[in-house]
Parts: structure tokens; C-alpha cells; sequence
């Protein structure tokens, strides 16, 4: 309150102090009265019509009795002295009008009320039945206003009204005699305090002018000066030792809370906010969008393959692209997001106070944009992208663990879909986050165990349908839920880092297989094997697959690595002079699953390839789909105009095949022309 405030003296102070308490208890006396007032004129009036109900009643006996209603009416009439009552009538025992008088018009109505007492258009009303020899004879209602009640109660609160302006009067005056006996000692002391403290003089004394509690309180001062007079001395000397230690200590604590703090809520390599600071940052978040009814968002994603960055080139380079990376996706961020580095190339964003998903999303548009783009660490050309998973807040969790684990979820399974891009978060995906983190013990514990096997299946010539080379192909059979298809663990491998590993353990399996073929069955026959676009990163691809032909003795001359297209969307060199290295082993090069894609026309010619295999979805609508037939006859022709020789896989039909052969086709391979199958029954094929 206004009177209250600080600044106001303790003399102001005590006089509104007395003014508010006197007001209060005179507004409470006056409000009860006026209350207790009108109640009590209100049920005077009630019982003031009972009273004059009876008595018209027994007057009015005779002429109900007799159906004289004239009579009845004088007898009405007779309520014209009394003030309080503006109508009445009598009823008979039907409840229909018998008689009735009314100071103004519109008053009684055409029909008895079914209540006793109550209001009837404004007016309070009663009524009493009638009664003659102990039987019901008929009614009377007699209706009253507030109007004279109203008057009486209004000189009441005159009456009242002055009472209450002579007791604030009192209450004043009475209120300016008390403050001066008990504000004057206190300004005393106050005045003595202040000049103590203007000129730091402990030797002055403030004046006892009396023996109450103020009294007690100006002792009290005075003993204080005499304390602080004595210790003032000793503090000095001390104080001035202890300020140049203070100082120095200081900035030392300065510096170290700061960079503890820094330490304690960033990350340390990019300087991001760490796991604490984001879950800080998402809960205060919740709360926020829980009380204004909003939406934030939590996308959580990790850079595409970067575990293989990581061992190739050492930690060294993916700590430097971690660096980058980090910028990048500053710069695509508002000031109010968070941006958070969870550990190793996991990093999470907080959106908050976003109106619908579409807002995450264009986020989400612009971070695979941005980190897709090229980035150079120490003369490398690296490629990467990155998976994000995407969970709002409420409708994928009211907590901040629930939300960030169903953001990981949606990432994984933007990894299961081909990486680069994002993903929502849905219910069914958390059985499928448990199936991956399974499966990846599993395949861990498979390569360790040697599980895996090659499958090959054959490619043959379109026009003599010969046999002229076979495609290895990874397989894996777990013990306990059988076979696992290669396209839920070969992803699975290139995400945790074992992409490499399978590829070079099938490639010398292959080599190995092919040479100790009986009989020389398998010698005129060259092997295809599939070569992770992940494997590209690594300066000494081309050094590790000429060790595995040379332990095997495998000749390059019928070896065909087969790539898919996704790796020539970029322009790096340094993918083309990897590829130039591997066809200095004698190595042939095809695309694998080409039309899957982008890949222009004129990086294909500038690429060192041998074959282009059309992917097998656009066999399956051969003869149904006048789209998919132009597109597979417009490959063939624009292979063969390159000089690559043209692969169709996944012919499973006689139709499918025709086509193909008709149009230039070289090699076919698919289901009608056999399976993949284990090598013993390829070299019985061939027998």
C-alpha cells in the first residue's frame, strides 16, 4: 500500500496506522448495522402483513360466507392507512379473485400464488387460508414494497453516517497527539544515528528521553557505538592486509568459476552446450509450453557413417569435422533454440514455443541441406550426412527423457530408411529401436564368431543364357531367429562401424571360394562382389583390396566391384582417383541399383566404369508400366552409348526377360535364372 512505503515517516506511518484500523472497525460497525438493520425492518414487515392478514381475514369471514363481495372489498379497502402495504385480495378456495383493493394498478393477480410467501414482481408477498368453523373458506394475499422500508433505512444510514464522521474525527486527532509521544524519541535517535553516519564520528551519544522500550533501544544504540568504536581500530588495520590477498584471490576465483562453469554446462570440443545444459534448457521448455498451452520440438541426430571417418582418418580429422559440423548447424538456428553436443556425433536441438510440425521440419530441410554440403578438414574432401529423428512435445511425451528418447528412436529409423534425411517419431517405431540395438550385438557377436556366409548367384549371358559370372553376396543365419535379409543388417553395419569388416571378409571368402572351384568349373568365371559407398573414404582402399588378391591369388582381371550410384552424386576427385587406382588392379567397376539415384550424365562419362546394372524395381512393371519400359529401354541405350556394358537385375519372369533381350540387354540375372545359393551348388549349376 501507498502509505506504507519505505520512504513514509514513522509519524505518517502511525497515523494511518490509527485512521486505517479506526476506518476499518467503523466500516465493519456501520456495515453490520445496516445489515442487521434491514433484516430486522424486513421481518417487521413480514410479521407487521401476517398481523393484518389475520385481522382482515376475521373481517371477512361474513362476506365470503355470503358472496358479498362489496362488502369484502370495504373491508380491503381499510388497508389505504397503511403505508407498507400497496395491495390485497381474497381468494376463493378455487383460487380464482373474489375481492381485491391495490394502491397502484397491475398489482394482484388473476390467481392465487402456490406459495405461502415470496416476491411477486418486485413486491414481497404473504398469504393465509381462511377458515370458518375449521374449514377452508378461501384466501388471503396482502403484497408489500420496499419504498417505505427503504426510507426508513435510509435515515438509519444518515443517522450512522454522522456517527461514523465524528468517530474519524475523533480517531484523527487522537491518532496526531499519539505519534508525537512516540515518533519524537525515535526521531531522535534517528537524527543521532544519521550524523554517526555522515561523519563516521562513533563518539557521539544519542539522548534518553525516556525509560520505555525506546529508552531500552537508545542504551542499546549507545552500547553499539562503544563496540564499534573499539573494533573499528582493529578492522581498519585488518582490513587493509586483507584487501590486496582479497583481490588477488579474486580474479583467481573468477577465472576458475568461469571456466568451471563453461566446463560444467559445454562441450568441450565445439563449445556447444553439453547433456546437462540441454536437459536443463528442455524441461524449463516443458514447463513454459505446458502453461501457454504451446509446442516445442526435439530433433536428435548423428552424422551418417561417421564412426568410419573416425577410425580411417583418426580421431584427429573427426574432431575438426565434429567442429564444423557444429557451426553448420549454429548457423541454422534461432537465437532462442538450443543446440547441444550429446557426445561422440550425436547432437540434439530444442525448438520451443513452434505452432506446428511443419516448423521442425523445415529446420530439419535445412540441417541435411547444409551438412550435405562438402567440407574440408586438412586437404580431405569429406562427405557426410546426417539422420535426424524428430519428437514433439505433447504429443510424443509430457517428460523431457520420454521426448529425447522418442527423437533417438525417429532417428534410427530415418537410418533404416537411407540416412540424409529426418523422420518423425511414431509409436510402432520403439519395438523397432529395440530390434536394432539387438540386432547389433548380434552381428557384433556374429563376425566374432564367424556366422556370416556367401551366397552366390549366377549372371548370365542375355542372348546364350551361359553362365558368365556370379554375384557374392553376404548372408547371415542367427541360431535363434534364422536368416536376418541383408537389407536390415548391411545398414545396421555401415551405422556402427562394421560395413568394412563384412566387405573385406566376404571379398577374400569369394576369392578364395572361386579358386578351389573342382575341376576348373569356376576358372573362366568372374565375381562380382558389392563394395560399401562407406569404404570410399579411406586413402588405402585400393592397398587393401590388392592384399586381399594377392594373399587369395585371385586375379583383378575377373573380379567386378560393384558401387552404388549414391556415391557419384558428389563431385569429389577423390572418389574418382580411388576408382582409378582400382582399375590399375584390372578391377572392372559398375553401378549397382543405377536409376535409384541422381547421377548426371555427364559425371558418369567422366568416371572410370565398365557396367551399369538397371535396379530391379523397375523390372517388376515390365509389360505394365509404358513409364517404367521407356525408362529401362532409355538406360540400355544410353549405357551402351558410354560403352558400359548393361546389367538388368531382378528378371523374374519370362516377360521381363524378352524385354530386356529385345533391347540390347548383355547380362541377366534374377530369380528365373536362379537363386542365390551356397557355392557347392553353384559348381553343381555349372557341372
Amino acid at each position: 500500500m501507498k502509505a506504507f512505503r519505505t520512504k513514509t515517516s514513522i509519524r505518517k506511518k502511525l497515523i494511518n496506522v490509527l485512521l486505517l484500523t479506526s476506518c476499518g472497525a467503523l466500516l465493519l460497525s456501520s456495515l453490520g448495522f445496516a445489515v442487521n438493520d434491514w433484516l430486522s425492518l424486513r421481518s417487521a414487515m413480514f410479521d407487521h402483513m401476517h398481523g393484518q392478514s389475520s385481522i382482515i381475514a376475521n373481517n371477512s369471514i361474513a362476506a365470503m360466507a355470503f358472496n358479498d363481495a362489496e362488502s369484502a372489498k370495504e373491508t380491503l379497502n381499510t388497508l389505504q392507512n397503511d403505508a407498507d402495504i400497496v395491495g390485497a385480495a381474497l381468494y376463493l378456495n378455487n383460487k380464482t379473485l373474489f375481492a381485491h383493493y391495490e394502491r397502484d394498478s397491475n398489482r394482484i393477480p388473476d390467481k392465487l400464488p402456490d406459495l405461502n410467501t415470496g416476491s411477486l414482481n418486485g413486491d414481497q408477498f404473504v398469504v393465509e387460508i381462511i377458515l370458518h368453523d375449521n374449514e377452508p373458506l378461501g384466501y388471503i394475499m396482502l403484497i408489500s414494497d420496499y419504498s417505505n422500508l427503504k426510507k426508513r433505512q435510509f435515515n438509519h444510514l444518515l443517522i450512522a453516517f454522522g456517527v461514523f464522521s465524528l468517530a474519524l474525527l475523533f480517531s484523527l486527532l487522537l491518532s496526531r497527539r499519539l505519534q508525537r509521544i512516540i515518533s519524537e524519541p525515535i526521531l531522535k535517535l534517528a537524527e543521532t544515528a544519521r550524523t554517526v553516519s555522515e561523519n563516521q564520528d562513533y563518539e557521539l551519544r544519542a539522548k534518553k528521553l525516556s525509560t520505555d522500550e525506546i529508552g531500552a533501544l537508545v542504551d542499546d544504540f549507545n552500547n553499539m557505538l562503544s563496540q564499534i568504536q573499539l573494533r573499528d581500530h582493529k578492522l581498519l588495520k585488518a582490513r587493509n592486509e586483507l584487501e590486496n590477498k582479497v583481490r588477488v584471490r579474486t580474479q583467481e576465483l573468477t577465472e576458475l568459476t568461469r571456466q568451471l562453469e563453461h566446463q560444467a554446462y559445454h562441450d568441450t570440443l565445439t563449445g556447444l552446450s553439453n547433456r546437462v545444459t540441454f536437459d536443463d534448457h528442455l524441461q524449463l521448455a516443458i514447463k513454459q509450453a505446458r502453461r501457454h498451452k504451446q509446442k516445442l520440438a526435439v530433433l536428435f541426430l548423428d552424422l551418417d557413417r561417421f564412426k568410419i571417418i573416425n577410425d580411417t582418418l583418426g580421431h584427429g580429422i573427426g574432431d575438426k569435422l565434429l567442429i564444423r559440423v557444429a557451426k553448420r548447424l549454429s548457423a541454422c538456428l534461432r537465437e532462442s533454440d538450443t543446440l547441444a553436443r550429446l557426445g561422440g556425433d550425436e547432437f540434439a536441438v530444442l525448438l520451443p514455443q513452434i505452432h506446428q510440425a511443419s516448423e521442425a521440419a523445415e529446420v530439419a530441410k535445412k540441417i541435411t541441406t547444409v551438412i550435405a554440403e562438402t567440407i574440408m578438414v586438412e586437404g580431405y574432401s569429406l562427405h557426410v550426412t546426417t539422420s535426424l529423428g524428430i519428437s514433439l512435445f505433447p504429443d510424443d511425451g509430457e517428460e523431457s527423457e520420454v521426448i529425447v528418447k522418442n527423437a533417438d528412436t525417429a532417428m534410427y529409423r530415418s537410418k533404416d530408411q537411407g540416412r540424409n534425411q529426418f523422420t518423425f517419431f511414431s509409436a510402432e517405431m520403439n519395438a523397432r529401436a529395440e530390434r536394432r540395438l539387438m540386432l547389433e550385438t548380434k552381428l557384433r557377436k556374429a563376425l566374432k564368431e564367424n556366422h556370416l556366409s556367401v551366397n552366390y548367384q549366377p549372371r548370365r549371358n542375355t542372348e546364350t543364357l551361359e553362365i558368365i559370372s556370379v554375384e557374392a553376396l553376404a548372408r547371415w543365419n542367427d541360431p535363434e531367429e534364422g536368416a536376418i535379409t541383408p537389407g536390415e543388417f548391411i545398414p545396421l553395419a555401415e551405422e556402427c562401424g562394421l560395413i568394412a569388416k563384412i566387405d573385406e571378409w566376404v571379398l577374400e571368402t569369394a576369392c578364395q571360394d572361386m579358386l578351389s572351384g573342382k575341376n576348373g568349373l569356376t576358372a573362366q568365371i568372374s565375381l562380382a562382389v558389392n563394395l560399401s559407398p562407406a569404404q570410399f573414404i579411406r586413402k588405402d582402399l585400393h592397398e587393401v583390396i590388392a592384399s586381399i588378391l594377392q594373399r587369395t591369388g585371385f586375379p583383378g582381371s575377373r573380379l567386378e566391384l560393384e558401387i552404388t550410384e549414391s556415391l557419384f552424386s558428389t563431385d569429389s576427385n577423390d572418389v574418382c582417383a580411388t576408382l582409378e587406382q582400382l582399375r590399375a588392379l584390372g578391377i572392372e567397376l559398375s553401378i549397382d541399383d543405377f536409376g535409384t539415384a541422381y547421377s548426371s550424365l555427364s559425371r558418369l562419362k567422366q568416371l572410370p566404369l565398365n557396367t551399369l546394372k538397371i535396379d530391379q524395381s523397375f523390372m517388376r512393371d515390365l509389360g505394365k508400366d509404358p513409364d517404367d519400359e521407356a525408362l529401362v529401354r532409355t538406360i540400355i541405350t544410353m549405357a551402351h552409348n558410354l560403352n558400359l556394358k548393361v546389367v538388368a537385375e531382378g528378371v523374374e519372369t519370362e516377360l521381363q526377360y524378352q524385354f530386356v533381350k529385345q533391347h540390347g540387354c548383355d547380362i541377366v540375372q534374377g530369380y528365373l535364372f536362379g537363386k542365390p545359393v551356397s557355392f557347392t551348388q553353384i559348381q553343381q549349376l555349372l557341372s
